[in-house]
């Protein structure tokens, strides 16, 4: 299933209130703070029916016949109901607690389980904005979504057992009574029921929305683009869109709210006049002699507790689906497949590599879209092999090192590794022998040694491993003058942080990639940061450094290319050249004409134009030199 083909059923009435999932979710994070939840809720809704029943024996006791033994009946039932009222003020101070500890705990579980199918989803849907839509409710419901269902639930499964107690208790009375408050509250239930099912369209198509207006909040109250938002002074256009979007939002929420408030009231006044026409039929029926006055205690209690429980019953359903509605975006979420799936019986990687990698008539388009990205694409890495992939920009390039990492699979052609499809190998044993540094390389928020190490995470951040990689991409000195040395924090948004210059977290992204013990480096653009002698410095000792494994480097510094076994020649998606620096350059194709035009560069052969410059100095600047590039 690919990103864009993702759809989802859209919740309704007939299937709202399907909540095992919520349960198992609530379960598994906190399961013995479940059972006491549950406990404490059953006991605190028979406390009110017990309670009522000892004042009905009370009144009883106190207007019954002469010689009854009332003197010593009534202080035994008042004490019991003191407990009875002790004992629910427990449970209810209890459950405060329990429920504190398990809405955490399903909290944090539950952004666990958002984070892992986070980072186990393909690269594809991280460039599709229906998977951020996802994305973003799916972080919003999690944390609460799931303990407010089973709250919820349990709120409801209470209210219904003392309610239902009461009813029992009224329906000693007469039917009757029991009828007119079970209609009365029908067109409450379909009408909260309806109001749920709007608030529900309107957060989907809000999504957008409310990401775009968390970017512009992000846009103009963090650090990365501090320095723009008040060079260009456009702070204030930012605010002003943020606000327009808050404002449509709201507009809409009021429209939903208005139509829910006049139905409430409507609906509500009804039942209100139905229980008070069945007030009065159990105080005529008292009058009439029908009922005693302990009776008319206890009817009035049951009247007033089913009152009081229906209320909180109704409006517990009604929640229940919301939340159940709002909760099927997480599960929406959870149940996104991977488009580039594990096999499930892998073949093992032999290593080290005796065969290299082979990449045999790869054709790829990113998914959704129809344009072309690589088109028959035949090329080979060898054991120990460093080679070059060069190009005009938007040529392909990156996009290859995405197959080579699986990060997508192409959809013509494969690619092996000692003659393995890379469908056959686990993903996992992949990756962990490639090391790649892309050109929007990570800038952590961590610690130096940290930003090293999690190019291994299985390392111990304090193996020797990781000042070496720091030494062999140049980083170590800096590190080391770092107010904490490798245990400083790289950002100054932190306490005792540091920043790094944008060649020193190339730097350290280039170490960050060393310290893997892979079979392939792979490095995109890897010197594009880092000055004329650092890159010089960094190549001159590369192939040493890079000891025995396999390299693929991209590069539109032709200065780097010239160190490389082979060079492939990548252009609208084909690979158009390939062979040594020497024979390329003999070969006199795009190669050397991009590799003449940057030297030209160099030499002063070749300048930029000037607008106010006279037609006859550009004439001069264009002519022929005489300057020789050697190879």
């Amino acid at each position: 299933m690919t990103p864009s083909s993702s759809t989802v059923k859209r919740p309704g009435i007939s299937d709202g209130l399907r909540v095992d999932r919520a349960i198992r979710l609530v379960w598994n994070a906190a399961p013995r703070w479940t059972v006491a939840s549950f406990c404490l809720l059953a006991i605190q809704s028979v406390v009110p029916l017990g309670t009522l029943y000892l004042f009905k024996l009370i009144v009883d006791s106190l207007t019954g016949p002469a010689g009854t033994n009332a003197a010593a009946e009534i202080p035994i039932l008042i004490l019991l109901a003191l407990a009875l009222a002790l004992l629910g003020n427990l449970c209810g101070a209890l459950l405060g607690h329990v429920s504190t500890i398990q809405a955490h705990l399903v909290a944090d579980n539950m952004q666990r389980v958002v984070q892992t199918k986070s980072i186990d989803m393909d690269l594809a849907y991280y460039e599709n904005p229906q998977y951020f839509d996802k994305l973003h409710r799916a972080q919003r419901e999690a944390p609460t979504r799931p303990i407010r269902i089973v709250d919820g639930l349990t709120q409801v499964a209470r209210n219904s057992l003392t309610l239902l107690g009461a009813l029992a208790m009224l329906l000693l009375f007469h039917w009757g009574v029991v009828a007119a408050l079970l209609a009365a509250s029908i067109p409450v239930v379909y009408f909260r029921l309806q109001h749920a099912e709007r608030l529900y369209e309107l957060d989907r198509q809000k999504t957008l929305s409310d990401r775009t207006g968390r970017y512009l909040n992000q846009l103009i109250t963090t650090s990365d683009h501090a320095k723009e938002v008040r060079v260009f002074d456009f702070g204030p256009m930012i605010i002003e869109r943020f606000a327009a979007i808050r404002e449509k939002i709201r507009t809409a929420l009021q429209t939903i709210s208005a139509s829910a408030y006049r139905r409430q009231f409507a609906t509500e006044s009804a039942a209100a006049l139905a229980g008070f026409g069945s007030l009065a039929f159990i105080a005529e029926s008292t009058l009439n002699g029908s009922t005693s006055l302990g009776e008319l205690v206890m009817y009035f209690g049951a009247f007033q507790v089913a009152i009081g429980a229906l209320r909180p019953t109704l409006g517990g359903l009604a929640e229940l689906y919301q939340n159940n509605l709002f909760l099927s975006s997480l599960f929406e979420f959870l149940d996104v497949r991977r488009s580039v799936p594990d096999p499930e019986n892998p073949t093992p990687i032999p290593t080290p590599w005796r065969l290299g990698i082979k990449i045999e008539g790869i054709g790829f388009r990113y998914p959704g879209t129809d344009q072309v990205v690589l088109d028959g694409v035949d090329m080979a890495i060898g054991p120990g092999e460093i080679v070059a992939l060069v190009g005009r920009n938007g040529s392909g390039k990156t996009s290859l090192t995405k197959l080579l990492c699986r990060l997508y699979d192409p959809d013509d052609g494969r690619i092996t590794v000692e003659g393995v499809d890379l469908r056959d190998c686990s993903i996992a044993e992949l990756r962990n022998q490639i090391s790649v540094i892309y050109q929007d390389y990570g800038r952590y928020h961590l610690t130096a040694r940290e930003n090293i190490c999690i190019g291994s995470p299985n390392m111990d951040p304090h193996d020797p491993a990781v000042e070496d990689a720091a030494k062999w991409a140049g980083i170590h000195d800096e590190i080391v003058r770092l107010p904490d040395g490798y245990d400083t924090v790289l950002s100054r948004t932190l306490a005792n942080g540091a920043e790094l210059s944008i060649g020193q977290w190339q730097k350290l992204a280039l170490a960050r990639a060393y310290v893997r013990k892979s079979q392939l480096i792979v490095l995109d653009e890897p010197t594009s940061s880092l000055d004329a002698a650092a890159e010089f410095a960094f190549f001159e000792k590369f192939r040493m450094m890079a000891d025995g494994r396999s390299a693929l480097i991209i590069s539109h510094r032709f200065s780097t290319v010239r160190l490389v076994d082979r060079v492939f020649v990548l252009d609208g998606g084909k690979i158009i050249e390939s062979g040594t620096h020497g024979e390329l350059l003999d070969l006199n194709g795009l190669y050397a004409h991009l590799y003449n035009r940057q030297a030209s560069y160099y030499d002063g052969s070749l300048r930029p134009k000037r607008a106010d410059e006279p037609q006859e100095l550009r004439r001069a600047a264009a002519a022929p030199q005489s300057t020789t590039v050697t190879s």
